[in-house]
């Protein structure tokens, strides 16, 4: 890693969670992290509880703390800005702060001897790309929305990375961009699915995750950028100054052509970088694939790299491609355990 890089785990490989599970208790994916994910668990993240317990009505409530304009409020299909307020906290983001200190009571709690956590937050991308104005357009549509967003955005990361270290010395913030490449492509409809939203350019996007990056940083956070859509743009993702990339590895092909860009992986680990590799495949009802299967495509994937276990071991995390959001409760432990078993084996390779 180079001088401004932190590492966002200690030692490897071991295995995380992406932090979304099913289910409204967060006592239970708390307890499964803190026995499966000890090296870095997650502070959980429960859609299933209601809007407000989703990643955008989360970052909603976030955002509503550092600028009014930005509380949110339900539509049928999904967030829209509610406009100015005098207080912030409509109901939708008093119900999603609140379960936000449920959660991190739970880990507070469940992680009290944990070194570190990660938290994770959706970002400015995909929030401009989910969230309508009052008009009904998304925010990609308002240049003015886009401007106070990537303004406000920075102070949402500094305060909840601020609000993680008074419990845990150790602090990885995720920020989750899986529109990302959507919103680089001209892929979001608008309203009338006739059209679609003008594509944002590399250097927009840049500069809006290089300083969010950079605020995690000054308030003492690694990093991690996750985004689960194949392929990403890696280059992109590379370049903002992040720690690590979380990315779905399950595409990879024998032949390195499928999946995501195999020579931008390669760089990324040859340059000191970190990822967690999305390997673990799974379904409702929990992993598809043997632990022996998953770590063969780790290890072939490190092959075609030209990349060593032993050089990157350290710097290597193992998880699912995606939250667990849509297993059931039996599914997402199955997967969670999973994860941690392939770390385990890959661990014992290096050893």
């Amino acid at each position: 890693m180079d001088g401004n890089q932190q590492q966002p785990w200690s030692g490897g490989p071991i295995a995380v969670s992406q932090g979304s599970f099913p289910g409204s208790d967060p006592r239970e994916p708390v307890r499964i992290m803190s026995g499966e994910n000890p090296d870095l668990p997650s502070v959980p993240e429960l859609p299933g509880r209601g809007p407000g317990a989703d990643m955008i009505g989360r970052a909603l409530s976030l955002l509503a703390q550092v600028a009014p304009e930005f509380a949110g409020e339900t539509t049928s299909s999904g967030w829209r800005l509610a406009g100015r307020v005098t207080d912030p906290g409509t109901r939708a983001m008093r119900r999603a702060d609140s379960w936000l200190a449920q959660d991190v009571e739970a880990c507070e709690e469940g992680y009290h001897a944990a070194p570190a956590i990660k938290v994770a937050v959706a970002g400015p991308w995909t929030l401009a790309a989910n969230v309508e104005l009052r008009g009904g357009h998304r925010m990609l549509a308002d240049p003015g929305a886009m401007r106070d967003l990537r303004d406000a955005y920075p102070e949402v990361v500094r305060r909840l990375a601020g609000r993680m270290r008074r419990s845990w010395p150790q602090v990885t913030l995720q920020i989750d961009e899986p529109s990302l490449p959507a919103v680089l492509a001209a892929g979001i409809a608008t309203p009338s699915g006739l059209d679609a939203y003008r594509s944002v350019s590399t250097e927009e996007a840049h500069k809006a995750l290089s300083e969010a990056v950079r605020a995690a940083r000054e308030s003492g956070a690694a990093t991690v950028l996750h985004c689960c859509a194949v392929p990403a743009p890696l280059a992109l993702l590379r370049s903002v100054g992040v720690d690590a990339l979380s990315l779905d590895l399950t595409g990879q092909t024998p032949d390195g052509r499928g999946g995501q860009d195999e020579e931008q992986l390669g760089q990324l680990l040859e340059s000191e970088g970190s990822l967690v590799a999305g390997v673990v495949a799974w379904a409702v009802d929990g992993p598809t694939a043997p632990v022996t299967a998953t770590v063969g495509s780790v290890m072939a994937l490190l092959d075609r790299l030209g990349i060593p276990l032993d050089s990157c071991a350290a710097r290597l995390a193992v998880s699912t491609p995606c939250g667990l959001a849509g297993a059931s409760p039996v599914g997402a432990r199955a997967t969670t355990i999973r994860a941690a078993e392939v770390s385990a084996v890959l661990a014992r390779e290096v050893a």
